[in-house]
């Protein structure tokens, strides 16, 4: 560990604030992010804070800034100010260093804002990025690439393939509307799906013959999540922790169209908690609601494989991904994924792991 980095760990354990920031901006964030990002460094900047703001058109970019930001060690935290796609693009950069990652949620969904209890008010986030405490938190992997709250293959990879994100920039979460439609029409997939506690024993070519401790299913769609929330403020995985070693493996189990369409309203149903009084009522009532869906099935693990016969869409902390780590990716030019070794020869696949790395992220105290 560096001196600086030795003196940033004392700083912020003897609770100092933090007062150099580096701000990374997703310059698609469009009107509201870019309103909520000058409130917020206003506020910063009325206590003195110091700030460069550097704008990123990719995860690519997000990444790289990050990393630069970790080797010159010039700022006491990295900002992302964007969605959740833009958070992960800088959490690439900062994975297994010290550096704290702080977030402006100025994107549609704002998943991991919803997960760690943080608002959109100005003056509580400026407050949060200068005293607040970095938590470590636990990133996963699909087919070698980190993510930092969820992947998933099958109906929402769909959604997310097929959206516009021109459109989703001017008229917000209407975007999704043709694309659910679309994917509805088109029906639901079948995936094969095996996990384990065991974090490597899934991913190995060969194994001897009974060391596999795993279960299996088939399911329609499948998301695996250290997020509670999903979509917003869904909650689709109750138990799930981002500081968890764990991972929430979440199987929509029914086959047919309307099966799906109905485990999806049970899913959508759990937003009427949010007209209970308390915060502790409505997560019940939320928690409640999925838990008690028909055709979903929530198991925890660390190793998991999401196998098909056809190529399918795949998706890390809501984007469609067309390249996922160093894989075969000759199944399908299209729709590019991992093959594995499977019973009926090599299918495409999606391998995905609960030991991806960690980041140290400020986060508000639960109240």
């Amino acid at each position: 560990m560096s001196t600086v980095n030795l003196y940033a760990h004392w700083y912020y354990g003897a609770g100092f604030m933090r007062r150099k920031f580096l701000v990374i901006h997703n310059s698609s964030a469009g009107r509201t992010g870019d309103f909520l990002l000058r409130n917020v460094v206003e506020q910063l900047s009325r206590h003195r804070a110091e700030l460069v703001v550097n704008i990123a058109a990719s995860i690519a970019e997000d990444r790289d800034m990050a990393a630069a930001a970790v080797r010159r060690g010039e700022v006491d935290a990295v900002i992302a100010a964007g969605g959740d796609s833009t958070i992960r693009g800088v959490a690439l950069g900062l994975k297994d260093s010290t550096m704290p990652l702080g977030i402006i949620p100025a994107g549609t969904g704002n998943v991991l804002a919803h997960e760690i209890g943080l608002d959109g008010d100005g003056a509580n986030l400026a407050h949060v990025l200068m005293h607040a405490k970095a938590r470590c938190v636990n990133m996963g992997l699909a087919n070698g690439e980190a993510f930092l709250l969820m992947a998933g293959a099958g109906f929402d990879a769909e959604v997310v393939k097929n959206l516009d994100h021109g459109l989703k920039q001017r008229i917000g979460k209407a975007a999704y509307i043709w694309p659910v439609l679309k994917a509805l029409a088109a029906g639901p997939d079948r995936f094969s799906v095996e996990f384990s506690q065991d974090s490597e024993n899934l991913f190995a070519e060969k194994h001897p013959e009974g060391a596999l401790s795993f279960s299996s299913y088939s399911a329609a769609f499948v998301v695996v999540t250290r997020a509670r929330f999903y979509a917003g403020r869904f909650i689709i995985a109750p138990d799930a922790d981002l500081s968890s070693e764990e991972l929430q493996v979440v199987m929509f189990m029914n086959q047919g169209r309307w099966g799906l369409m109905r485990a999806l309203l049970g899913l959508a149903m759990g937003q009427n908690g949010r007209l209970k009084k308390t915060a502790r009522d409505r997560e019940g009532a939320l928690r409640g609601h999925i838990m008690k869906t028909p055709g979903v099935m929530i198991r925890p693990a660390r190793s998991v494989r999401i196998t098909s016969r056809q190529p399918f869409a795949m998706q890390i902390d809501g984007d469609y991904v067309e390249h996922v780590g160093e894989g075969d990716r000759t199944i399908a030019q299209q729709d590019p994924v991992a093959s594995c070794p499977t019973s009926a020869g090599r299918e495409p696949c999606l391998e995905i792991g609960a030991d991806g790395g960690q980041i140290k992220l400020i986060m508000p105290e639960r109240k």
